[in-house]
């Protein structure tokens, strides 16, 4: 076997029209991985992947990033290594638009493993890493401005904000051809959070997980119960018995007992390059490359 990967786009309330870009982004991640993967590791693979999704502008990551209720953009990031179980996250970055780069850095150049707000500006450039200003995307400005202009009657601005939290955290858990299995995630978090706010997408064992005894898992959804349920470890421990899409099934069946529906979404590979995927959402975008078909699919 060459290797293994899935994608996700996050879980959430909206549904992907015909004509979505999104579709072809997904299937464009998946094809980054691959590329990575054939030319280093899974963890090139889960960092490339989720660098596409961060520099596309079509999800809620990188260059398509919601904003605080300051109007600023706030990112969240980790990746992860089941070798050693070797992980690191970044938490309210405001100094780049692909936070899955510097928690590598953080990873390989530190003893850390979070590291969270202005600071990262300043591991950012040890690294060696070009610092960028983050600046809004049309879209997202316009919608920003909808929520928080005055005179906005209150019934729309809530079901506007519903919308809004419809997931596109990016996401993907790839197995190479030694055996190792990698994880990473990237998001802008959840529509009008407050300043420094950090969700399970920058936290080891809620937003991601990977160990070689079992495979990875990326979590998506509502990053508190994320958090509180250690979703991705939960995953990983599911893994070792109930392989890929067992355990996605069962630790997504955890969060709905424990945290209720339309809260999480979960990607997973197990040692045998399955790949698994379970929501109790409305949807979830993702994308794996099928190893029979050879080639890339997407699922929403």
């Amino acid at each position: 076997m060459s290797g293994a990967i899935i994608v996700h786009a996050g879980a959430g309330s909206g549904k992907y029209a015909p004509d979505d870009r999104r579709f072809r982004e997904l299937l464009n991640a998946v094809e980054a991985g691959r590329a990575a993967m054939k030319k280093g590791s899974s963890l090139d693979c889960v960092e490339a992947a989720v660098r596409y999704m961060e520099e596309c502008g079509a999800f809620n990551a990188g260059r398509g990033s919601c904003l605080t209720v300051e109007g600023k953009v706030e990112l969240d990031a980790a990746i992860m290594s089941g070798e050693g179980r070797r992980g690191a996250g970044v938490g309210a970055v405001t100094c780049t638009y692909h936070p899955v780069t510097l928690a590598r850095r953080v990873m390989e150049k530190t003893p850390h493993v979070l590291i969270a707000g202005e600071r990262c500006r300043a591991y950012l450039q040890a690294a060696g890493l070009a610092a960028e200003k983050l600046r809004p995307s049309p879209t997202v400005r316009l919608r920003f401005k909808t929520l928080t202009e005055p005179g906005t009657e209150g019934r729309r601005k809530i079901d506007l904000w519903r919308g809004l939290q419809e997931g596109s955290t990016v996401g993907a858990v790839a197995l190479d051809a030694a055996g190792v299995p990698s994880a990473a995630v990237s998001t802008g978090g959840m529509w009008l959070k407050l300043p420094g706010r950090v969700g399970d997408s920058a936290v080891i064992g809620a937003g991601i997980y990977a160990d070689s005894k079992a495979g990875a898992a990326s979590a998506t959804g509502t990053g508190e119960e994320i958090i509180r349920n250690s979703l991705c470890l939960k995953a990983c421990e599911y893994l070792m018995k109930a392989g890929a899409p067992g355990a996605a099934r069962r630790s997504i069946e955890l969060m709905t007992r424990e945290s209720g529906r339309g809260t999480a979404g979960i990607i997973t590979v197990d040692l045998k390059g399955r790949v698994g995927a379970a929501l109790n959402t409305e949807a979830m975008g993702r994308a794996w490359y099928d190893q029979v078909k050879g080639r890339p699919v997407v699922q929403i």
